[in-house]
């Protein structure tokens, strides 16, 4: 069983079809995160969602897709996020902190230096580290391309002995996803120059990666000796599959 793993979680894991924030989803993940925490395993949240819990508390407001927007959502939203994670996992005990980060803060030593010692300090307690791009102060150069770069950087950071991805699709298809006559690839060699050929172009709704980003990323963190597994976080008690053998998406190691 992994002792210190990140965990990504991302927006349309976390959303409806509509837009609306996925309350049950998200409830059952925190189940499932807090169970993981029970068996003493170590663990930090990359949790995306601000922008899209942003939108649906200003559903009347223009949406022209401007940096200052995105900002707006994700200032109002990270609120609104923070906020139900506190109580959910208020109910098992459990505080949260909230980490934001730009890119920048990975490439000065000093800033790396002060959120390695917080992570440190926070994964020695009852807590679950929550991170988030920092929005509001992120823009151009200092951007991450999405929040699955973010977890592979937070990844290496920590020490951590796995990278989960949870998107909505089960992992890497050799083919369109929901296409009858795809099979799903569940262990890519890291090493593999020609894994990308089976990425498709299309990439789901509501956030700025997709399945291009993540085999890039997972790539990059399995060379670092960090296995990655892609799942489907709304798969019934994915989480749980952590604490058995066989992982139910793409393991990239």
């Amino acid at each position: 069983m992994y002792q210190r793993i990140v965990i990504k979680v991302g927006t349309n894991v976390l959303t409806r079809a509509d837009g609306r924030v996925d309350i049950t989803n998200i409830s059952s993940l925190v189940d499932q995160i807090a169970h993981l925490k029970q068996r003493g395993v170590e663990l930090v949240l990359v949790s995306s969602g601000a922008v899209g819990a942003g939108k649906e508390l200003l559903p009347n407001r223009t949406d022209d897709g401007a940096v200052a927007q995105r900002q707006v959502y994700s200032a109002i939203g990270q609120v609104r996020l923070m906020e139900l994670y506190r109580q959910l996992f208020a109910g098992h005990g459990l505080l949260c902190a909230q980490v934001l980060a730009t890119k920048g803060d990975f490439r000065d030593d000093l800033h790396y230096d002060n959120m390695l010692n917080c992570f440190r300090a926070l994964l020695m307690d009852q807590i679950v580290p929550v991170v988030n791009e920092n929005d509001v102060v992120a823009v151009t150069e200092l951007m991450f391309t999405d929040n699955d770069e973010l977890a592979g950087l937070v990844a290496r950071m920590v020490g951590a002995e796995a990278l989960v991805i949870l998107s909505s699709v089960e992992g890497l298809y050799d083919g369109p996803p929901d296409a009858a006559e795809s099979r799903l690839i569940t262990r890519v060699d890291p090493d593999d120059p020609t894994a990308d050929r089976y990425v498709q172009a299309r990439k789901t709704s509501g956030g700025r990666g997709g399945m291009a980003t993540k085999l890039r990323i997972a790539t990059e963190t399995a060379r670092a000796g960090i296995p990655v597994m892609i799942g489907n976080g709304r798969r019934p008690g994915i989480l749980h599959r952590l604490l058995e053998s066989e992982w139910p998406g793409t393991t990239v190691r």
